[in-house]
């Protein structure tokens, strides 16, 4: 089997993390190896600049600061997880990936598209995710999920809906790669809309 990279998006609250677990498990289940990972994040420099990024005031860096440190995270994570486990034949499932840049520090920060897609060039080239699943939901009933307070959920509710928005925006101008999927509903509920989506795009 060919490897697949298979990433999971959305705003703040949404069940990203919860469902990477899950999906994870459905497909071991299958006889799938499947890897697991996060951005920001994935290896120890990626980790320690998480800590950067998630933990202080909001104004403690610039939008553009954020951008170029997501990508240093990206482009290792890229040579060290992502790509030897596709090559290898394995699935990879990454909470957060390019897109989280692209709606946060684009469209909610205001960067354009253009200069986001400018650093994940210089950085990645022309590998992208198989298929990207983007969690919608309510802005309002997002704070509701959230477990713990990082540095863009303390940006407020205009920022978060913009994000929100921001993710939609994405997904309408990528329509091969992104499914807007809904992420209201019990846990059960979401994983199964996930598992058919998997198997309507991908065969697992």
């Amino acid at each position: 089997m060919t490897g697949l990279f298979i990433t999971f998006e959305g705003g703040e609250g949404v069940g990203k993390t919860t469902q990477t677990k899950i999906i994870a498990e459905k497909l071991r289940q299958k006889g799938y190896t499947v890897i697991t990972t996060r951005e920001p994040g994935g290896t120890p420099l990626g980790e320690k600049i998480r800590e950067i990024l998630l933990k202080g005031d909001i104004d403690k860096m610039s939008p553009m600061t954020e951008a170029l440190l997501f990508t240093a995270v990206r482009r290792d994570h890229f040579e060290h997880v992502i790509k030897p486990n596709v090559d290898a034949g394995n699935i990879v499932l990454c909470d957060r990936y390019m897109d989280t840049t692209n709606a946060y520090q684009g469209f909610a920060h205001g960067l354009s598209i253009e200069k986001m897609e400018s650093l994940y060039n210089l950085a990645i080239g022309d590998f992208k995710p198989n298929l990207t699943i983007i969690f919608d939901i309510d802005p309002s009933k997002s704070h509701g999920n959230l477990t713990e307070i990082n540095r863009f959920e303390k940006m407020g509710n205009d920022w978060l809906t913009a994000s929100l928005n921001g993710f939609r925006e994405v997904a309408k101008q990528n329509p091969d790669r992104c499914i807007l999927m809904p992420s209201e509903g019990s846990i059960e509920e979401v994983s199964e809309r996930i598992l058919k989506i998997l198997n309507e795009k991908l065969g697992l």
